[in-house]
């Protein structure tokens, strides 16, 4: 359909297949086209309407300033490709959800930092890593009113699952902390001088079955064509 939005869903090369279907099924049922935008591909040259930087694994910590873990793997092509996105869309306005890893790119490429580990720094952080703990587990998180965020999910206080283990330390430059849990780890940035640029810390594109979390892939397809046909 010529007035379907074309989203761009960032992606490893060959790993995170489910969470890249997923996300693809949200943005189609909220009306979007979906677009995979890997590191493989001629990824600066695609041509899309909004963007959604999904999640995945570490990124290299020399980006904000801190050191490598020794051993650890680093998708540096993924790194790449990811913050150039997440500084074009920010300075085009163009709209954009960010996903865990994709929250802490787009907090990083705005010059922010990140806890490599939960541990001694919150309490109450003992997060399971199992399978069925990524399904079932469920933590409740305190939206900032005023805020998209809140707008979006239509409540102060909602309950989201847990698939990280690093989260956002400092903000960057005009990105303001929107949702937060009971122990202080950030859930939510967002910059409210932009129509859509949103980062969450959970995944919303396993959380479908509930309406709030559906809205937030519809609030992006809106204003993703909102976007479109406003007057250049």
């Amino acid at each position: 359909m010529s007035d379907s939005p074309i989203v761009g869903i960032t992606k490893p090369e060959d790993d995170d297949n489910l969470a890249y279907a997923a996300i693809a099924l949200a943005v189609r049922m909220a009306g979007g086209t979906p677009e995979r935008l890997t590191s493989g591909m001629s990824w600066r040259e695609a041509a899309v309407d909004a963007l959604i930087i999904g999640g995945g694994s570490d990124i290299f910590p020399p980006h904000y300033d801190q050191e490598a873990i020794e051993g650890a793997h680093y998708d540096h092509g993924r790194d790449e490709m990811e913050m150039f996105w997440a500084r074009t869309a920010r300075d085009s306005n163009l709209p954009t959800l960010a996903i865990c890893r994709g929250a802490q790119v787009m907090n990083v490429a705005s010059g922010g930092t990140l806890h490599q580990a939960l541990e001694g720094v919150y309490d109450d952080v003992d997060y399971p890593s199992t399978l069925p703990g990524h399904i079932l587990y469920r933590k409740t998180i305190d939206t900032e009113d005023g805020s998209l965020v809140r707008d979006i999910l239509g409540r102060a206080t909602t309950r989201v699952n847990s698939i990280h283990k690093q989260a956002i330390a400092k903000p960057g430059k005009n990105l303001v902390v929107t949702a937060r849990e009971r122990n202080g780890v950030i859930q939510a940035i967002e910059d409210p001088r932009k129509a859509f640029y949103l980062g969450v810390q959970f995944h919303p594109e396993f959380l479908t079955y509930r309406g709030q979390f559906r809205r937030i892939f519809e609030r992006l397809v809106a204003a993703a064509r909102e976007a479109k046909i406003q007057p250049a």
